[in-house]
């Protein structure tokens, strides 16, 4: 492991809020197959026994979670909120948040075909951090990270996590508008931390942005402020 790559994951450590006793285990958790497959050694291992791991244990974790909230609520509504959690929607944006897509160790062929922006791969990254959060630390340190990390998706059983660009769109279409344009409009930080700012732009002038690590999660908010300037009524040009 270079002394880069080391670095990036120790600050990893930080936003997770937990320090690996075996930095290899997060390291593996962000590799994708390609590069396993790709790569001489035969130590490199994928991200994908991890993968399955974590699926389970953040199940079992936002299961556990959702009946404390709520011992003798419906067992539909948690069942639906759980599945809304661990959505793959879901997941890759907490995997944005948490600037794993950036750290995401691709094979060439991969990255060349644009596998850093596939949502599934940073979804599939976050249930292997569980994992590797689950085997490093055990289940207290695991299960106070899903409840701190997925805080706001618990607190509220009645109201259904968003896509706001699948919203925004459907919302258009639904009214007969033409679909919204993004554009990236600036890009800062260094390479392995780049912030991106985006901009969300419909055909009445509204203008709205949105700031992540990702394109993709600044275009999520930009189009939430989309949505909320078009509840509102509101439209023209400027930062949303």
């Amino acid at each position: 492991m270079t002394g880069t790559r080391g670095d990036e994951l120790h600050a990893l450590e930080r936003r997770v809020g937990y320090r690996f006793a075996d930095i290899a285990l997060l390291d593996r958790a962000l590799t994708h197959s390609s590069l396993a497959n790709e790569s001489l050694d035969p130590d490199v291992a994928d991200n994908e026994p991890l993968e399955f791991l974590g699926d389970a244990v953040l199940g079992m974790m936002v299961t556990d979670l959702l009946h404390r909230r709520d011992p003798d609520g419906p067992e539909g509504a948690k069942s639906r909120r759980r599945a809304q959690i661990v959505s793959t929607a879901n997941l890759a944006r907490h995997a944005a948040e948490l600037g794993l897509p950036e750290l995401l160790a691709l094979g060439r062929g991969e990255e060349k075909t644009g596998g850093r922006e596939k949502t599934a791969l940073w979804a599939n990254a976050c249930e292997a951090l569980v994992a590797a959060l689950y085997l490093d630390g055990g289940f207290e340190v695991t299960h106070r990270f899903v409840r701190d990390e997925f805080a706001k998706d618990l607190a509220d059983t009645d109201e259904p996590l968003e896509d706001p660009k699948s919203a925004l769109q459907e919302r258009l279409q639904a009214s007969g508008r033409p679909l919204p344009r993004y554009l990236v409009v600036a890009e800062e930080g260094p390479s392995h931390r780049r912030r991106f700012r985006v901009e969300c732009r419909l055909e009445d002038g509204t203008v709205t942005v949105g700031e992540d690590y990702s394109k993709k999660a600044a275009q999520q908010k930009a189009a939430r402020q989309a949505l909320s300037r078009l509840d509102t009524g509101a439209s023209g040009a400027g930062p949303g």
